[in-house]
């Protein structure tokens, strides 16, 4: 009734029924992206087939958690439906962020064995080991340690309440982010570009789970965000990527052979090809193991860069012998047939020289070791990252704007961990806490002439 005594009108919204013939309909604006693009609309027979061959190779690991695996089965399974209903990309691409979390859940308790230990980083407590068999018991065990703080007089300090995790500490809460610092502190997630990318898909999380407005998803994204999702939980559970986007797995090297001559011409092939009678005038030959072989998927902006002190390469390239001649190249390869090897190129640690206003390109802790008393002089960073020039950025970023880079840790500016500064010394002593007992060597001086990309040498 009206306030004024006058009746009112209900409205009822009716929601649209269809057919079933309708319901079948394949919606229009999924049949115009086609395996070249945008385009013309295909037929709905070879759309169904096309979007289903997108998310077919998102395939998990054995051992992954039944939950995990059941949840992601559905999304690949719906994904497909988006042909009938464009919205169905969305819901999908959506609910994928929500299981990233999940999945972290289901990793955590499998890590804990049975049990979490929280440690006070002031020292006012003696640690606190709560038996969980769930992640609902985790979180209750978060919030237990944080009763027995909230108990303590006032006039007193407060404990800080941090997770154990091997030897380190770290600050968590339960939620996403202390899952992600979790992963990482454990080392189960891996790669400092992942990183941001990690970052990102948590606040796509954080959007999704708390949304301000409407948004539509195309089925490409959708169907990254899936293959990104199968990417992580294979990492998660110990089983990296070949040929991964975010956690890639170790990449193959072969033997290869480079050539140039003083006129600046470089070329790059595969080692067989000094079997071709083709000895051209003035070049020298140098045989080198490496991922960036003519026809690789790994392709090096800085390929022809290579030296063999310094990481120059994008990937992990290794000197094995030369230059001389192609003749003399042949007999060593016959000679000691070298084969070819697995290299992880992410998490790789550097050590950077600063001198008289000059920052060098990183080397590895290796090579480094093995320089000279003359040649250790200056400021030296080792730093760790995926590709060399991120770890040369991160570096020359530290003589910028202040607080810009970090001095230590992760860096929030660029995809590079910071593990220490000073001398020779104290920047191999920092290399040798990250990755152990370093060997020193000392490789020959052997470089491809001076690069634009790396001008300066010592």
């Amino acid at each position: 009734m009206h306030p004024d005594g006058l009746p009112t009108q209900e409205v009822v919204a009716v929601a649209e029924i269809r057919s079933l013939e309708e319901l079948q309909t394949p919606d229009t604006a999924a049949l115009v992206f086609t395996p070249l693009g945008l385009g013309g609309a295909m037929p709905a027979e070879r759309s169904a087939e096309f979007l289903q061959r997108l998310v077919a190779d998102c395939e998990l690991a054995s051992d992954v958690a039944e939950g995990t695996r059941r949840e992601f089965d559905r999304l690949q399974r719906l994904f497909a439906y988006g042909l009938l209903d464009y919205d169905v990309f969305t819901i999908v691409d959506d609910r994928a962020l929500l299981v990233m979390e999940q999945a972290l859940r289901e990793r955590f308790v499998l890590w804990c064995a049975g049990a979490v230990t929280f440690e006070d980083a002031n020292g006012l407590e003696s640690p606190a080991t709560e038996d969980v068999r769930s992640y609902d018991d985790v979180l209750a065990a978060v919030r237990k340690v944080g009763r027995r703080s909230r108990r303590r007089p006032r006039q007193q300090p407060s404990p800080q309440w941090q997770l154990k995790v091997g030897s380190t500490l770290i600050e968590f809460n339960g939620m996403l982010a202390g899952l992600r610092t979790w992963a990482r502190a454990a080392g189960l997630l891996r790669g400092q570009r992942t990183r941001g990318i990690e970052h990102a898909m948590s606040k796509l999380r954080n959007a999704v789970a708390h949304p301000t407005g409407y948004h539509r998803t195309t089925p490409v994204e959708t169907a990254r965000t899936l293959h990104d999702l199968a990417e992580l939980i294979n990492q998660l559970w110990g089983r990296p990527t070949p040929g991964g986007r975010l956690y890639p797995a170790p990449v193959e090297r072969d033997i290869v052979v480079m050539a140039w001559n003083d006129e600046g011409s470089v070329h790059m092939a595969q080692a067989d090809a000094l079997r071709d009678n083709t000895d051209a005038d003035g070049y020298l030959y140098l045989l080198i193991r490496s991922a960036s072989r003519p026809g690789s998927r790994y392709e090096d902006a800085h390929w022809a860069a290579f030296d063999a002190r310094f990481e120059t390469t994008q990937f992990p390239a290794e000197y094995l012998w030369g230059p001389g001649s192609r003749s003399n190249a042949l007999a060593w390869l016959d000679a000691e047939q070298p084969k070819g090897d697995t290299v992880d190129y992410v998490d790789r640690v550097f050590m950077l020289r600063e001198h008289d206003g000059q920052l060098y390109p990183p080397m590895h802790p290796e090579v480094a070791a093995g320089l000279t008393e003359e040649e250790r002089h200056g400021t030296w960073h080792t730093v760790r990252a995926d590709f060399p020039q991120h770890a040369f950025t991160h570096v020359r970023g530290l003589n910028g704007s202040p607080n810009a880079h970090a001095r230590t840790g992760d860096c929030r500016n660029c995809p590079a961990h910071h593990l220490g500064s000073g001398s020779h010394e104290q920047a191999l002593r920092a290399a040798e806490d990250a990755i152990g007992v370093v060997t020193p060597r000392r490789p020959p001086a052997v470089r491809i002439p001076d690069s634009f990309f790396w001008p300066h040498r010592f």
